[in-house]
């Protein structure tokens, strides 16, 4: 045993199957911006378990920009032999779904090692990874004399003992970078006319991804580095790529006119285009080979082929609002993550943006908005954007929403009898309401009767009766869902009185998407969760009983207050009904992993109340 296995066997989590021992990345950056990598990788192993892992490894590559080559592949014995070993490569294409993109992807396959051997690849990639532009030297990234990069440390399924990277740019490049969620080392110096800027960090421990988490790059140690000067150039630069895209031609204007014909008002005339571009622009990416990426294929084309991605969707409504009228231009937005004040590449979306009279941007997302009410989906609050412009613009960040913005509301009007009868009303505002819409209008229509089935279906011998919602297609009213239904099995006779849990509260609508925060059960957590918006949940239930009674419970009123959780509820009895009234709100997006055992203690009080036992002894 040498003294690497020896070190990682006392001092690595218990039974690792396989521990990254070195991971090194050298980036060489030419006068163009075109970048050559160099990495090299070392596994080895721990367990019997872990040999299967490092028998096939996965190279994604695109041909049109990038290009990766296998340099060596080593097998390294406990004693430190080092032996070049025989693997089996193969180039295929990636497999492709709603974006038919020419990806591909070398498959590589090695004979099965020994526990305490280590793995060793080396691979050299030239260019980058969707960054297309026309003609011109290969490989040189969209910005023309210019490098980015985003380095995550911590992002592997194992152990890493060690981590550097390292890269080298010419004289000419002023590289501006920042660490970000921890803290890494690093140095510069000097070699020739080149600057070398190198981070490192040791002792990583494995990730595992957590349920709801954010994008890695959110809580994880990071380095965002780029050698444009600002977004405002950044800004000019997206802008002058795409400014002759959207010329709206006889067709679109023809189009145009009859979406908002007698609509004179500007932001209802923005609301319709908006939606008319998601209904009838369906997401299905196709590939122009280089000239993709930043550059937006044009409105034209997109009308023609009534598809595209999110910079197609968002041409077809740019060139649409040109045609109404209006001063529009495109955006560049991150789905899901934050974006670090560095004018680097972090952006994976796009999106519209419509000037006001008083300068500031009215934002539109025509991808986000199928069987939506919202010109800007409320899943999407408090992302940074930057607008091309030929001016050019700074980044800047969608306002939070109230969280009273995104309210479920469960409304019950119930009849305890012999059976436990209810008629119920669920509305949404906000997301609620596209979560709510979404779920009936992506379900086929003879499939649309069981929906309701969804939200009793923790109610123990519960079946609906009746059935109604709002039209899904019908935006211009907040989404609602009304069911009728019983049960003989949810209550417990006893003499004198009866005992039962209210429905409204064992029921609590999980299968909104906004509450996927209902579903974590673990007690403790290392990342931050992400909710799609911060949101309300208000329940209200009147359960009629067949003759006047008292009431025994714990406690007839409560709260819980936290910093992410806030919740209150009461008991009252008046006559013959019992009134039960739970109000929730969860105030903000994030919850930091520091906060995650408040959070989950007002999650556990909502749980328990949501399974009390209530008495009801009748009076005589």
């Amino acid at each position: 045993m040498n003294l690497i296995f020896l070190f990682t066997a006392l001092f690595s989590s218990p039974s690792p199957d396989i521990v990254i021992t070195g991971h090194f990345v050298d980036v060489k950056v030419s006068k163009t911006g075109a970048s050559t990598t160099v990495e090299r990788k070392t596994w080895q192993i721990l367990s019997d378990e872990g040999v299967k892992h490092l028998i096939t490894h996965r190279f994604d590559y695109d041909p049109s920009t990038n290009r990766i080559k296998i340099l060596s592949i080593s097998r390294i014995r406990p004693g430190g032999k080092k032996t070049a070993l025989k693997c089996n490569e193969v180039d295929l294409p990636q497999s492709a779904g709603w974006i038919l993109w020419r990806f591909w992807m070398k498959i590589i396959t090695c004979p099965a090692l020994e526990t305490g051997d280590s793995l060793e690849i080396v691979t050299e990639k030239k260019g980058f990874m969707i960054a297309y532009l026309r003609g011109g030297e290969e490989f040189i990234p969209p910005m023309k004399g210019h490098f980015y990069d985003q380095v995550l440390f911590g992002d592997e399924p194992w152990q890493v003992n060690f981590k550097k990277y390292t890269v080298m740019v010419p004289d000419n490049m002023r590289l501006r970078a920042s660490v970000y969620n921890g803290s890494i080392n690093s140095s510069v110096n000097y070699k020739g006319k080149n600057t070398i800027y190198s981070w490192w960090r040791g002792g990583l421990k494995a990730h595992k991804r957590e349920m709801g988490s954010p994008s890695e790059s959110d809580y994880l140690p990071k380095v965002v580095m780029a050698t444009v000067h600002n977004w405002e150039e950044k800004s000019r630069w997206f802008y002058e790529v795409n400014k002759n895209q959207f010329e709206p031609t006889p067709e679109i204007k023809a189009m145009v006119a009859k979406i908002i014909k007698g609509v004179a008002d500007k932001k209802r005339q923005m609301t319709l285009l908006n939606r008319w571009v998601a209904g009838n622009i369906r997401y299905r990416g196709w590939s122009n080979g280089k000239q993709e990426g930043y550059t937006l294929h044009s409105g034209d084309q997109v009308f023609t082929q009534r598809a595209g991605v999110c910079k197609d969707i968002a041409s077809m409504l740019i060139t649409m609002l040109k045609a109404a009228g209006f001063e529009v231009y495109p955006a560049m937005t991150m789905a899901g993550a934050r974006v670090e004040n560095i004018p680097a590449d972090q952006f994976n979306h796009s999106v519209v943006a419509v000037k006001m009279p008083d300068g500031s941007f009215h934002m539109l997302d025509p991808t986000w908005a199928p069987f939506s009410r919202h010109d800007w989906s409320y899943a999407e609050r408090e992302q940074y954007y930057v607008v091309g412009t030929p001016r050019g613009e700074t980044l800047m960040k969608i306002p939070a929403s109230r969280p009273e913005e995104n309210t479920i509301s469960l409304k019950a009007v119930s009849k305890i009898g012999a059976t436990y009868s209810s008629i119920w009303t669920l509305r949404g505002s906000g997301y609620a309401d596209d979560s709510l819409r979404r779920m009936i209008a992506f379900t086929s229509i003879p499939e649309r009767a069981m929906i309701p089935e969804l939200f009793v279906r923790k109610l123990a011998g519960a079946t609906v009766s009746t059935t109604g919602y709002l039209d899904p297609g019908n935006l211009d009213r907040e989404m609602s869902m009304n069911l009728r239904w019983s049960s003989k099995n949810l209550i417990i006779q006893t003499p004198g009185g009866l005992i039962f849990t209210p429905s409204s509260l064992s029921a609590i609508p999980d299968r909104v998407a906004l509450l996927s925060w209902l579903n974590i059960k673990n007690k403790k957590r290392s990342s931050p969760i992400l909710l799609r918006a911060n949101h309300v949940l208000e329940i209200d239930e009147d359960i009629v009983f067949p003759s006047a009674f008292d009431l025994k419970v714990e406690k007839f009123s409560g709260s819980y207050e936290s910093n992410h959780f806030k919740m209150n509820w009461s008991y009252t009895v008046q006559g013959k009904v019992l009134k039960i009234k739970v109000k929730v709100v969860v105030p903000h997006r994030t919850i930091p992993s520091s906060s995650f055992s408040d959070f989950m203690k007002g999650v556990s009080i909502l749980r328990k109340l949501s399974s009390e036992k209530l008495v009801v002894k009748f009076k005589k």
